[in-house]
């Protein structure tokens, strides 16, 4: 019998909250001009970073642990149908909502910058993707190579990727212009880590978490010494942006995902908000710069005016997804809500059994 995996859950709805919330204080700070660079609200999202490349890890997490090595038939086509769609439509919606095309193939060059270049929310999808590729063609040379070097170097791959984007000027060419371009921030090369951290997570999840306890004081360790580097960082000026493609964010978010792990292996109930949150989590990712687009400042109160634009992009968000997914054809315009509830969840007494069907709803929103 399959089983739910509490942590998915967490996982999901706090890295889609700390996503709304680095767009919250970046709406409220470009309102207020006068503020200090280094102000907490941006120490904040810094270290909210990890919240997009997580998203991500789940696709692949969840992926590897069900499928294995090979996916099944028609994997490809349900989720060009789940992801792909939205994916168009919304990059649509933005491609209007941005610019004014006077012609129809000045729409066309809009829409692949806004789509394909990665000028909006939706470039996440162009990421996952990129990992079902990958999972399809490598999957089945990955489980003979030992995780923990192909991880460690994967960590470095990524982090000298994101720093020669930063540090190294662009060759003047093709390959300087996709890679130091916009376009470069969504190329695998730069979410490696992501993936082989979900792939052999999730193919080896069983003696993974039978383990992890064993590894508490080195995740705790690494935990802590990758908050001391983005400090560094980030206060230092070497890689001051604010974004999930810094050099840092590899290895930091590498060890939130294993402290998300760890803490799991001891807590394993899930709120109802949480999985509320969980359920919606795809939509509110998708929806939720629309909103904040729109507002202006509601108090000069700092963290109330962040705090009225993230309660009120979760809250817009969720009703409209909801209204929408009303419809059998809602989710393909809003993205899928998934309707497991907390009594299924916890139906049984040994936690977290499911169906397949319960399993599906799980995985298809894992982006």
């Amino acid at each position: 019998m399959n089983k739910f995996i509490p942590v998915v859950f967490w996982m999901r709805a706090i890295s889609c909250l700390g996503i709304v919330m680095i767009h919250s204080i970046s709406i409220t700070l470009s309102n207020n001009p006068n503020l200090v660079k280094n102000e907490w609200p941006t120490y904040l999202q810094v270290y909210l970073m990890f919240a997009t490349p997580m998203f991500v890890f789940i696709t692949e997490f969840l992926t590897a642990h069900k499928y294995g090595d090979s996916l099944k038939e028609g994997f490809f086509k349900k989720r060009l149908m789940i992801l792909g769609i939205p994916y168009v439509l919304l990059n649509i919606f933005w491609t209007f909502s941005k610019y004014d095309s006077a012609t129809f193939i000045e729409f066309i060059n809009n829409f692949l910058y806004v789509s394909i270049r990665g000028y909006s929310v939706t470039y996440f999808i162009v990421i996952i993707f990129q990992f079902y590729v990958l999972h399809y063609v490598f999957a089945k040379y990955l489980k003979n190579i030992k995780p923990i070097p192909m991880i460690i170097g994967s960590i470095i791959i990524t982090s000298i990727y994101w720093a020669m984007r930063l540090r190294m000027q662009a060759p003047d060419n093709i390959f300087g212009q996709i890679i130091w371009g916009k376009e470069g921030q969504t190329i695998f090369f730069g979410w490696l880590t992501y993936f082989l951290l979900g792939y052999y997570i999730g193919k080896n999840y069983t003696a993974f978490k039978k383990a992890i306890q064993k590894y508490t004081v080195p995740i705790i360790g690494l935990l802590v010494i990758s908050v001391i580097f983005v400090y560094y960082t980030h206060t230092s000026g070497y890689n001051s942006a604010i974004g999930s493609k810094r050099v840092d964010t590899p290895i930091y978010t590498t060890s939130v995902i294993l402290a998300f792990f760890l803490m799991s292996s001891w807590f394993t109930y899930v709120p109802k908000f949480i999985l509320f949150i969980s359920n919606f989590s795809f939509s509110i990712y998708l929806m939720h710069l629309i909103f904040l687009n729109k507002m202006t400042m509601f108090s000069e109160v700092v963290y109330l005016d962040i705090l009225y634009k993230f309660i009120v992009a979760v809250f817009l968000s969720i009703c409209i997804s909801y209204l929408f997914n009303l419809s059998k054809y809602g989710k393909y315009f809003v993205g899928n809500v998934n309707t497991l509830t907390h009594n299924k969840l916890n139906k049984y007494e040994k936690p977290y059994k499911a169906t397949k069907e319960t399993l599906n709803s799980v995985e298809s929103s894992s982006v």
